[in-house]
């Protein structure tokens, strides 16, 4: 008589709870819409953007430098009021012109040296963000208004004294501004940590300068305020480069950045001569 067979037994081992597949299965996730392009990279989208405005306004600037230093002229009054520094006791024409003049010259190589590597960083980022129209408008329209807010609050300040004002950080504060409002615009086109970057980066070059300038006497922070508020304003209204994903540059934006350029190359010329 046959035995019949025993049955084996195996203790079962602990059990083992369901854990989520992937994040489709988590609590809360929602899936990303497959219609939504992926973040814009800058460095793919415009890296290749050779900035030849920047690379030109700061050669323009070394070499007004150079002049006066060939001249022994770097640090006298007489000499930058001649090359274009901005001062109260002058008629309405002689200061409009000064309003770009001045933000050529610089009181020596240290000033000349700060301002030129912000202008480089934040010059070539303009360039690349909102194209060259943006660039140059920015240049012209940012360091005119800077330089006129400092002309009227040094009027205001002081009306019986010859006051007098040079250097490109106006030019520099609006660059600045302008890649805040790109940052800000940009915030659902880049990766957030990319707008963030952005936006940090500029505060990181800015801010330190107007730290200075109620640490040193003579810093014109009227100058770097109003250019910052400028830059704020344009990079706002113009328009960013078109793969980006906006508009291409106006009738209006190209007028403007032609007279931007032209009203540049005739102050240059004028500083030159002195």
């Amino acid at each position: 008589m046959t035995q019949p067979p025993e049955e084996s037994f195996e203790p079962a081992g602990p059990a083992v709870s369901a854990e989520p597949d992937g994040l489709d299965d988590l609590p809360g996730f929602i899936p990303p819409d497959p219609d939504e392009p992926p973040p814009v990279e800058l460095s793919s989208a415009v890296g290749d953007v050779i900035p030849w405005g920047t690379l030109l306004l700061a050669l323009s600037w070394g070499a007004v430098s150079f002049l006066l230093a060939a001249q022994h002229s770097i640090g006298d009054s007489a000499a930058l009021i001649a090359h274009g520094a901005s001062i109260t006791q002058h008629n309405v024409r002689d200061i409009a012109w000064r309003l770009l003049g001045s933000t050529f010259l610089h009181s020596g190589p240290s000033h000349l040296f700060f301002n030129s590597v912000t202008l480089l960083v934040m010059g070539q980022a303009v360039e690349r963000i909102y194209s060259r129209w943006g660039f140059w408008i920015t240049v012209a329209f940012g360091g005119a208004i800077a330089s006129l807010a400092s002309l009227v609050w040094r009027m205001s300040r002081h009306p019986d004294l010859t006051g007098m004002s040079i250097g490109g950080s106006g030019v520099v504060f609006a660059l600045g501004g302008v890649l805040l409002s790109g940052a800000f615009r940009l915030r659902e086109r880049l990766a957030p940590s990319r707008a963030r970057a952005l936006a940090a980066a500029v505060l990181f070059l800015a801010l330190p300068g107007f730290a200075q300038g109620f640490q040193r006497h003579g810093t014109d922070n009227m100058a770097h305020a109003a250019g910052l508020a400028a830059g704020l304003a344009l990079g706002a209204l113009l328009p960013l480069n078109t793969r980006l994903g906006d508009r291409p540059a106006g009738i209006v934006v190209r007028f403007l950045g032609l007279a931007s350029v032209a009203a540049l190359a005739a102050v240059f010329v004028r500083v030159l001569r002195g």
